[in-house]
């Protein structure tokens, strides 16, 4: 499931992400009935009836303006980026172009990984490691895994992002997915779970008496070891995959 990103220059790259990242997930909306087909309508009928001298490049940022109205934590543009203007329409055109042929009504895990990759984000975690959770337990994802974690733990055991999972990003790409895995996970309004917290000062600060504290080895990249960790959240159990 992959958009081919042209060669560009660095400064536009960030965008480029999550742009193509964006238009992956209206795509993936639309293939699963959760939004008109506007992307995936054949000819792009309805966009030509009133678009005038507007193109793609115009599509995406209206799809992605009028989404972030109900799903701003995954369709809004994060302030560290340059405005979706910015991206050649030569671009936008060959994504429209190659998207009908992804799998975009394939399994969830799967595009979660796919988005992940796309943002430029770490895959690699035993997610098999994580013990069954339950709607009352208070459960914390560190930040490395953009809310991959949280995907699965919610997905397998049938759980609301929103009431369990607190999910602490390093910088804008682990936000911007955990936005989108807010999005696949059905989440609209409020805002998904989440926040920039490198450190954990923020979610430290908030006192909040975690049950599970879940996050990537430092073997595998993960920030924190286990210890550590023990001393900040002494009453949740911890599991590092």
């Amino acid at each position: 499931m992959q958009l081919e990103i042209q060669a560009l220059p660095s400064s536009l790259m960030p965008t480029a992400r999550f742009a193509a990242a964006a238009v992956v997930a209206l795509g993936r909306e639309e293939a699963l009935g959760r939004r008109p087909k506007r992307l995936l309508e054949s000819g792009l009928a309805t966009w030509q009836q009133f678009r005038g001298r507007m193109g793609s490049l115009e599509l995406v940022e209206l799809l992605c303006e009028d989404a972030a109205v109900t799903q701003p934590s995954g369709f809004a543009r994060p302030a560290e980026i340059l405005p979706l203007s910015a991206m050649p329409p030569s671009q936008v055109d060959a994504w429209l172009a190659q998207l009908p042929a992804l799998a975009l009504d394939g399994d969830g895990e799967d595009y979660v990984t796919a988005q992940a990759k796309r943002l430029g984000l770490s895959t690699r975690m035993a997610r098999s490691g994580l013990h069954k959770m339950q709607s009352h337990h208070k459960v914390l994802e560190l930040p490395g895994s953009g809310g991959q974690l949280s995907y699965f733990v919610a997905r397998r055991d049938g759980l609301f992002l929103q009431d369990v999972f607190t999910i602490a990003c390093t910088d804008w790409t682990e936000l911007a997915l955990a936005g989108f895995v807010s999005v696949e996970l059905g989440l609209s309004g409020a805002a998904a779970p989440a926040l920039v917290d490198p450190q954990l000062r923020a979610v430290r600060d908030a006192g909040t008496a975690f049950d599970f504290v879940i996050g990537i080895t430092p073997d595998k990249g993960g920030s924190f070891d286990e210890s550590k960790l023990r001393g900040w959240f002494p009453h949740a159990t911890v599991l590092l995959v």
